[in-house]
C-alpha cells in the first residue's frame, strides 16, 4: 500500500496548497530569471555544468557562450539519441486506498517556470509515472555496480575539450537509491582555451570489488604503461573489456577493506596511481572523486581523470588526507615527503589526536601510510550537519604554511547498518607541493550549498549555505550581498561547524517517480534539482565578476536522512550538497577566452586550396577546421623560430629579459576555406599587378632564408613564386590567436589620419624575437600559464616599399604602386624589419604555435602575479619611446596627429579592427609615436 500517514489534509486541501505553491514558484522564477539574466550579461568567462543522470536525463547549466548550447544539442542528439524534455513530474492532490488525502505525482507538460536546469534532455520516452523508458545509452548490470557512466563522461569530455576547446575543470559522481544504483556524473567546464583542442584525457576508475577500468584514447601507449603498473604493483591482469562499458579493464585483488567502520585502502592505492601517472608518465591530475555503491555504500569507487600536458612541468609530489568522522584521520602519499608527514602529525597531535592503536583482530597489513585517532569533539555531526568543511580549510591553511597547495577535495558517506540510520561521513583532501612560481599562502574560501530533509510525506527540506575561511577583502559582505539578491539568502550567523551560516528557500528538489512503492525502496527527492544552476552562477560571480578568485573544488554529494514510518518501515529522503572551494589571487588576473563561434561552410571548393588540407575543407563542405600540427610542421615552425632569433630587444632591459630560445610545445593548423579563398583571389590580383608594373621590389624575409621548408611551400615547380609569398610572424596570446585564425585581421583605413608607426595596417615580423615582444601568456592561474602564442601567417608580400623613417605610408599600397610596406628599423637603429600589410586578403593566418620562453641562466624572470605579461613597447629613441599602458591586451604604435595636445583624447583604428580611445600623455607632441595596449 502507498506510504501515507493521512495527515496531509483532504485531497482538496492538498491541491489548494499545491496550487498556491506553484503560483509562488512562478512569481519567484520570473524574478530570479531576470536577476540571472543580468548576471549572465555581465559574465565574460563562464562555467558550464553537464550532468549525466542514468535515470534517463542530461542536464546543462551555465551561460550559453559561443553557441555551445547549439553544439551540445547536435552532439547529444547524434551521440546520445537525446531529445529535449517536454514534461515534468508534478505533485497533485490524491487519495490513498483508505480515502485519506495524499500528495501524488504525475507527468505534465513542462512550463518555463518548471525548469530547474538551463537545458534538459531525455534519453528515451518519459512515462506517466515519471520514469524514462530508456534508449539504451545508459547501461548497468550485475550486483557489483558495473556501469558505463565513466565511458559516457569521457565521451562528453572529449567533445567539449578536443572539439569545442572548453577546459575540463572538475568531474565527480554521485550515488542515490537503495544500492547507489541511481548514478549521476557532474562534469564542470570552464570557458574555451585553444590548448584544450589538443590535450588528451583519460579516466581511470578503481572499483573496490576488484577492477580497474580505463576510458579514453591510448595516447603515447598509456594503455601499455598502465598494464605494466597494474601487473607489477597490484598483481593484476588484463581481462576482456566490454566496449559498451569501458575501453580497458583489469582484475586485481589489491583493493581491501575490513571492520565495521568502513576502513579501506582505496586512498593508499589512489595515491600509488597518482604518483605513477604524474611522476612516471607525466600526465596531469585534474579530478579525483570517490563514490559509494551497495546497500551500505561500502563498495567504494574512485574515479581519476588525467590530462596529457606535454608542456606542463611534472613530477610534483601529491598527498591525500582523509577525514573519517567516526574518529580517524588517514594520510597517504607520504613516502617521498617525510617532512610533510612529520608536520601534519605534529600539528594534529597538538590538537589532542594520537597514533592509532590497532585492535588485536586487525592484520598487520597497512591500509594507509599513517593513521591517527582523533580527540573527542574533533568532529561534529548532528544529523547530516558536520564540520568537515571547516576541518578541510584548517588543514589547507596549515599545509600552505609548509609549502603545499590544496588540489582537490570530495566527500562521501557510508552506513553502519542496512537501514541507513547511522551515516558515517568522509572527506578526501588532496594536496600537491607548490611549484616555485606558486604562492601557497593565498587564502581559501569554502562555500557549501546544502539541503536538510525535515519530513518524508510530503518530502520537505530546509536549505542552507555554509561558508568557511577568512574574510579576505570583505568577501563575506560581497557573498552575502550576492546571495541575498540571487538566492533569497538570510544570515543565521556563526556556528561551531562553520564561520558563517545562511538559510535560503531557493533550492528546488524533485521526485524521480510518482510510484509510492518506489519511495519506500529507493527513497524520495532523487530527481532533478536547481543546484547546478546556482552553482555555476556562483562560480561566475566569484571567478569572473569579482575577478580575484580561482575555482579549485566543485564537488557534489547526496546523503539520505532516514525516517521511521510506523513500527517496522522506514523511508529515506535525499539531501543535496555542493561543496565549492576558491583560492584568492591578489590583485586579480586577466582572463581570456577563445571565440568558439561556428563558421558557415563555403559551399564550394576554395580557389587552389593546399594539397595537405582535409577533404571537407578542400571541397568547402566544412566551414573551419583546426588540425593539430604534424611533427614535421612543428619542426618546421621551430626551425623558423630558431633561425630568425636575434639577441636584440627594442625594450628597456629593466622591463624585459629576453629569452634565449622560444620552444614550440604545441601547434595548430587552420583550414578555413572562406579565408583561403579570399587570400587566393588576392594573390591572383597581385600577380596581375606585378605583371603590369615596370619594376617590382621583391624583398625576401628571414623566415624564407632560414627555413627552406616554408620557402618551398610558397614556391611552385612550374612558375616559382611570382607574388613573393612568404610566412611571417605575429605575436599574440593563445586565445586571441585562435580568434584570428577564425576571422583573420581587420583593417580600416578610416583611422589613417592617426596612423601607427608606418600606417594603419597589420604588422608582421620576420624575426621571432620581434614577434615575441608582442606575445604573452594568459596568466590566468591555470596549466597554460607561461605559454605564449605566435601566428605564422602566409602573406602575399608582392612588391614592397622599404622605408626607415616612421610615417603613414598606406597610400603607397592603396595607390597600387606597391603591395606592402617594410619598416626597416634594422637598418635605421639596428633592431628589426616589419612588414605592414594594408589589404586583409593578403594575409592567411595558417598556424598558431604555442611556445615557452627558455632561459639559459639559472634564474628566469619571475612571472607577473597580478597582471598580464607586458607586451613589447618600441623604445628605440626618446622621441619614439613614450609608452602608455592602460589595462588590456594587444598593443600597437600610434602616431600623435597635429592638433592633439597632451591630455586630449584621440580616436584611432587598431590593426585588429577595434576603435581605440587614447589619451595623449604628457610630454608628447604631434608626430611622436607612442605604444598603447588595448
Amino acid at each position: 500500500f502507498p506510504l501515507a500517514m493521512g495527515n496531509e489534509g483532504s485531497k482538496q486541501e492538498i491541491q489548494t496548497r499545491i496550487d498556491q505553491q506553484r503560483e509562488q514558484e512562478r512569481t519567484y522564477f520570473d524574478q530570479q530569471m531576470q536577476i540571472l539574466k543580468q548576471l549572465d550579461t555581465r559574465t565574460k568567462v563562464p562555467h558550464l555544468l553537464i550532468e549525466l543522470r542514468n535515470l534517463g536525463y542530461v542536464e546543462i547549466c551555465g551561460k550559453d557562450l559561443g553557441g555551445i548550447y547549439g553544439k551540445l544539442d547536435q552532439f547529444l542528439t547524434q551521440s546520445f539519441k537525446a531529445g529535449e524534455s517536454q514534461q515534468v513530474l508534478l505533485p497533485y492532490g490524491d487519495e490513498n486506498g483508505c480515502g485519506c488525502g495524499q500528495t501524488s505525482h504525475r507527468m505534465a507538460p513542462r512550463e518555463p517556470f518548471d525548469d530547474v536546469a538551463d537545458k534538459r534532455y531525455v534519453l528515451g520516452q518519459e512515462m506517466g509515472n515519471g520514469r524514462v523508458q530508456g534508449n539504451g545509452i545508459y547501461q548497468s548490470r550485475g550486483e557489483e555496480g558495473e556501469n558505463n557512466m565513466g565511458k559516457l563522461t569521457m565521451h562528453v569530455v572529449d567533445f567539449m575539450t578536443n572539439q569545442c576547446g572548453w577546459g575540463l575543470q572538475l568531474s565527480d559522481g554521485g550515488n542515490l537509491g537503495r544500492y547507489g544504483q541511481m548514478r549521476e556524473s557532474q562534469i564542470k567546464f570552464k570557458a574555451p582555451h585553444p590548448l584544450n583542442l589538443m590535450a588528451p584525457h583519460i579516466m581511470i576508475e578503481l572499483r573496490q570489488v576488484g577492477y580497474v577500468e580505463v576510458n579514453g584514447k591510448n595516447n603515447e601507449q598509456i594503455y601499455e604503461k598502465l598494464a605494466g603498473f597494474v601487473q607489477s604493483k597490484w598483481g593484476g591482469s588484463q581481462i576482456q573489456a566490454d566496449p559498451i562499458y569501458c575501453d580497458l579493464k583489469f582484475r586485481t585483488s589489491a583493493f581491501k577493506s575490513r571492520g565495521t567502520e568502513g576502513e579501506n585502502n582505496m586512498g593508499l592505492k589512489t595515491m600509488e596511481l597518482v604518483d605513477f601517472m604524474t611522476q612516471k608518465c607525466s600526465w596531469t591530475l585534474l579530478t579525483c572523486t570517490g563514490g559509494n555503491y551497495g546497500r551500505r555504500g561500502d563498495k567504494r569507487e574512485q574515479q581519476l581523470i588525467f590530462r596529457n600536458d606535454e608542456f606542463v612541468q611534472h613530477g610534483e609530489h601529491h598527498m591525500m588526507i582523509e577525514f573519517r568522522d567516526q574518529g580517524y584521520i588517514e594520510l597517504n602519499g607520504l613516502h617521498d615527503v617525510p617532512e610533510a608527514a612529520a608536520a601534519v602529525d605534529g600539528w594534529y597531535k597538538q590538537m589532542g589526536c594520537r597514533d592509532y592503536q590497532a585492535g588485536f583482530w586487525e592484520s598487520s597489513e597497512l591500509y594507509c601510510d599513517k593513521k591517527l585517532s582523533t580527540s573527542g569533539g574533533f568532529y561534529f555531526r548532528q544529523g547530516t550537519t558536520n564540520n568537515l568543511g571547516k576541518r578541510t580549510i584548517e588543514l589547507a591553511t596549515f599545509l600552505a604554511s609548509q609549502g603545499w597547495m590544496l588540489l582537490l577535495a570530495n566527500g562521501g558517506n557510508v552506513s553502519a547498518d542496512h537501514e541507513g540510520f547511522h551515516i558515517r561521513r568522509e572527506q578526501q583532501v588532496k594536496f600537491t607541493r607548490a611549484r616555485p612560481t606558486d604562492d601557497p599562502s593565498h587564502p581559501l574560501l569554502m562555500i557549501e550549498l546544502r539541503t536538510i530533509p525535515t519530513n518524508h510525506t510530503p518530502a520537505q527540506y530546509n536549505g542552507f549555505i555554509e561558508i568557511n575561511g577568512p574574510n579576505t577583502n570583505q568577501i563575506y559582505e560581497k557573498i552575502v550581498g550576492y546571495m541575498q539578491q540571487t538566492m533569497r539568502a538570510r544570515q543565521v550567523g556563526r556556528t561551531s561547524y562553520c564561520d558563517l551560516l545562511l538559510s535560503t528557500d531557493i533550492f528546488r528538489l524533485r521526485e524521480s517517480t510518482g510510484d509510492h512503492y518506489e519511495y519506500r525502496y529507493n527513497g524520495r527527492l532523487n530527481g532533478e534539482s536547481n543546484f547546478g544552476r546556482y552553482t555555476m552562477r556562483l562560480c561566475d560571480f566569484m571567478v569572473d565578476h569579482l575577478g580575484e578568485w580561482d575555482l579549485v573544488v566543485c564537488n557534489g554529494n547526496s546523503i539520505d536522512t532516514v525516517f521511521r514510518v510506523g513500527k517496522d518501515d522506514t523511508i529515506s529522503v535525499t539531501g543535496r550538497e555542493q561543496q565549492l572551494i576558491f583560492r584568492h589571487r591578489p590583485g586579480g588576473r586577466a582572463v581570456f577566452m577563445a571565440d568558439s563561434a561556428q563558421v558557415a561552410a563555403l559551399g564550394r571548393a576554395p580557389l587552389q586550396p593546399p594539397k595537405y588540407w582535409s577533404e571537407g575543407t578542400k571541397d568547402g563542405s566544412v566551414g573551419h577546421f583546426l588540425a593539430p600540427a604534424t611533427p614535421a610542421e612543428k619542426a618546421m615552425i621551430q626551425k623558423a623560430l630558431d633561425g630568425t632569433y636575434k639577441k636584440k630587444t627594442t625594450r628597456d632591459g629593466k622591463e624585459r629579459v629576453l629569452a634565449d630560445r622560444f620552444v614550440v610545445v604545441s601547434a595548430l593548423r587552420s583550414e578555413h576555406p572562406a579565408l583561403w579563398d579570399k587570400y587566393a583571389n588576392r594573390r591572383r590580383e597581385v600577380l596581375n599587378k606585378t605583371r603590369e608594373r615596370r619594376h617590382n621590389d621583391f624583398q625576401e624575409p628571414k623566415t624564407s632564408e632560414f627555413c627552406p621548408e616554408l620557402k618551398e611551400r610558397c614556391t611552385s615547380k612550374s612558375v616559382g613564386n611570382p607574388t613573393n609569398e612568404a610566412y611571417l610572424f605575429h605575436g599574440s596570446n593563445p586565445t586571441s590567436a585562435i580568434s584570428i585564425l577564425g576571422t583573420s585581421f581587420k583593417i580600416d583605413l578610416a583611422g589613417a589620419s592617426v596612423g601607427t608607426m608606418f600606417g594603419p595596417g597589420v604588422y608582421l615580423a620576420e624575426s621571432s624575437t620581434k614577434s615575441d615582444e608582442y606575445a604573452r601568456d594568459e596568466n590566468t592561474g591555470g596549466a597554460y600559464d607561461g605559454l605564449f602564442a605566435v601566428l605564422l601567417c602566409r602573406t602575399v608580400m608582392g612588391s614592397s616599399y622599404v622605408i626607415e623613417k616612421p610615417g603613414n605610408y598606406a597610400d603607397k599600397c592603396t595607390s597600387g604602386d606597391f603591395d606592402t610596406v617594410i619598416g626597416d628599423r634594422e637598418k635605421a637603429v639596428g633592431t628589426f624589419r616589419e612588414v605592414i600589410v594594408f589589404d586583409e586578403g593578403s594575409i592567411y593566418p595558417e598556424y598558431v604555435a604555442f611556445y615557452r620562453r627558455e632561459f639559459n641562466s639559472t634564474t628566469a624572470p619571475a612571472p607577473a602575479q597580478a597582471s598580464m605579461a607586458d607586451p613589447a613597447a618600441d623604445r628605440e629613441t626618446p622621441a619614439e619611446g613614450v609608452s602608455i599602458a592602460p589595462p588590456g591586451g594587444r598593443e600597437c604604435q600610434i602616431q600623435i596627429p597635429a592638433g592633439a595636445p597632451p591630455g586630449s583624447t584621440i580616436e584611432c583604428k587598431a590593426p585588429w579592427g577595434d576603435t581605440l580611445q587614447v589619451k595623449v600623455p604628457e610630454g608628447t607632441k604631434p608626430g611622436d609615436v607612442i605604444t598603447v595596449k588595448a
